[in-house]
């Protein structure tokens, strides 16, 4: 038979068990933030890596990945568009300055060329049909004096002579007009010569004006043919020809580049270096790389200011002449040295570095039975080694494979 239970007792019993299951919850929430970092975690030990501490030598440096490229490369670019009717060398092929690499068409600057000509030879017909023109006026012009300097000589010696004769039976008045055609002829003379010299300047300006045009269109046909030289496509320097693929009717653009000529006397190394080490990075800074088995100096000689995808660019020569062999496009593996060698205690460089930041690790118990979590200052860092600065001492055994799993615990357990 059901026994009937109070409603106040049922509400009590419902208050009391929340209350207690709040309780766990916050006191599960506070041993878990608060000693959760207190368990261990048992594996097998072969699960980890584990290395000494040492005394030994660290290199700071850091390895790159460059590419052999020439100290100098002029690039080849069609000046004037045009289809390609001709090639004459092979990409690789070694070239001479001023050799001829390939030969193009370009029917509408022809066209452009020959109507420059006709325009040119006009005008130069124009120029000297007027300076024609102005020899001839020249002629008429001193003939004209001449023919009125002559009526004033002839009109001043008759009225000289009627002027002398004793007695004259001439008339005052025939005397009279004798002196105003003596006048007029002379006044003729002086606004002829003030004419002539007028007609004369604006003659010889238009004449010059006219000769600067053609010199000018002349200057400009001359660049319009030098255009056509263009078609002619020829290496800018001695050296051997590279990216150089063109095949006979081809249509280039103007300022299209074709190819390139590198200088095969003298290389870099070009690489990419990670960002992190943009700060130690330096113009002049001593670097090696093998080259066939032996090492060869560089400098680092150029460092560019963009990043991108994390890295930045830099150019290093070769510290005297460069090895035997080298090919543009080659790969090589230089070292950058970011400071001197020196003795220090190091650790095997390995991925524990950068899950932990570097600023703990586990070191193991001198019984080798578990590993505990410890802070230390790790310094310096080249891809075989990395500078312990605090927290550890020469002969301490250190977890050193990946720490991805080990983040929440405070201590390994080795079974």
């Amino acid at each position: 038979m059901d026994r009937h239970v109070p409603r106040g007792r049922l509400r009590r019993t419902h208050v009391i068990a929340t209350g207690v299951g709040v309780l766990l919850l916050t006191v599960g929430g506070y041993a878990y933030m608060n000693f959760g970092r207190q368990s261990s975690i048992a594996i097998p030990v072969d699960r980890v890596t584990i290395s000494s501490v040492q005394r030994a030598p660290f290199s700071d440096y850091v390895p790159v990945t460059g590419t052999v490229v020439p100290m100098t490369s002029i690039f080849i670019d069609a000046v004037e568009g045009g289809q390609v009717t001709e090639v004459l060398v092979e990409e690789g092929a070694w070239v001479e300055a001023g050799q001829p690499l390939a030969r193009l068409k370009n029917a509408q600057l022809e066209l452009e060329v020959l109507a420059q000509e006709a325009q040119v030879a006009e005008r130069q017909n124009d120029v000297a049909s007027a300076r024609l023109k102005f020899d001839q006026d020249e002629l008429k012009n001193r003939r004209d004096r001449m023919l009125t300097a002559l009526e004033i000589r002839k009109r001043s010696d008759l009225l000289d002579r009627r002027r002398n004769l004793a007695g004259s039976a001439f008339p005052a008045a025939e005397i009279a007009d004798l002196e105003r055609e003596l006048d007029y002829y002379r006044e003729l003379l002086a606004v002829m010569e003030e004419s002539h010299a007028q007609e004369r300047q604006l003659a010889l300006d238009n004449l010059r004006q006219s000769q600067e045009s053609v010199d000018r269109m002349a200057q400009t046909m001359e660049l319009v043919r030098r255009s056509l030289d263009n078609l002619n496509l020829v290496a800018p320097s001695t050296g051997q020809l590279t990216t150089f693929d063109l095949n006979v009717g081809a249509v280039l653009a103007a300022g299209q580049r074709i190819g390139q000529v590198d200088a095969v006397d003298s290389f870099k190394i070009s690489a990419l270096v990670d960002e992190f080490y943009l700060g130690r990075v330096a113009k002049g800074q001593s670097a090696t790389v093998e080259v066939a088995g032996r090492t060869a100096e560089l400098e680092v000689a150029k460092i560019y200011p963009n990043v991108q995808d994390q890295q930045f660019q830099v150019d290093m020569t070769f510290v005297g002449p460069p090895p035997d062999g080298l090919r543009r496009g080659q790969t090589l593996r230089p070292r950058i040295e970011l400071g001197e060698t020196e003795d220090s205690l190091v650790l095997p460089n390995g991925p524990y570095v950068d899950d932990t930041g570097g600023i703990w690790v586990f070191v193991v118990s001198p019984g080798g039975a578990s590993a505990t979590r410890q802070s230390v200052h790790l310094g310096r860092r080249n891809p075989d080694m990395v500078e312990v600065l605090q927290g550890l001492n020469e002969g301490d055994r250190v977890v050193v494979s990946t720490y991805q799993a080990f983040h929440d615990f405070e201590r390994i357990d080795f079974n």
